[in-house]
């Protein structure tokens, strides 16, 4: 079987940049949430700063959602590289 090699220092460090990514995104969200919100109630009518703050509120979450997945996508990377980290010392034969 060929030898899988692995650089573990560039999956830790994609996973560093993943998961600030993904805070900068969380981050982005909430500023724009609050952003929206008080457009929305400045509108100075019901229905047209009802349909801003739903429309806010949805991209608002949908780039929450996305954030929450980059993060999540960056631990993943953080943990496959120190499960290659493990792997190596302790069960590979060198």
């Amino acid at each position: 079987m060929p030898r899988i090699q692995v650089d573990v220092e560039t999956l830790a460090a994609g996973g560093a940049r993943q998961s600030a990514a993904g805070g900068e995104l969380l981050q982005a969200a909430g500023d724009l949430h609050g952003a929206l919100s008080a457009a929305a109630a400045a509108v100075g009518h019901a229905g047209a700063g009802g349909a801003v703050g739903e429309w806010g509120g949805t991209w608002s979450r949908s780039i929450a959602a996305l954030g929450d997945a980059t993060a999540r996508t960056g631990g993943n990377l953080t943990a496959a590289g120190r499960a290659y980290e493990e792997t190596d010392a302790t069960g590979m034969p060198r």
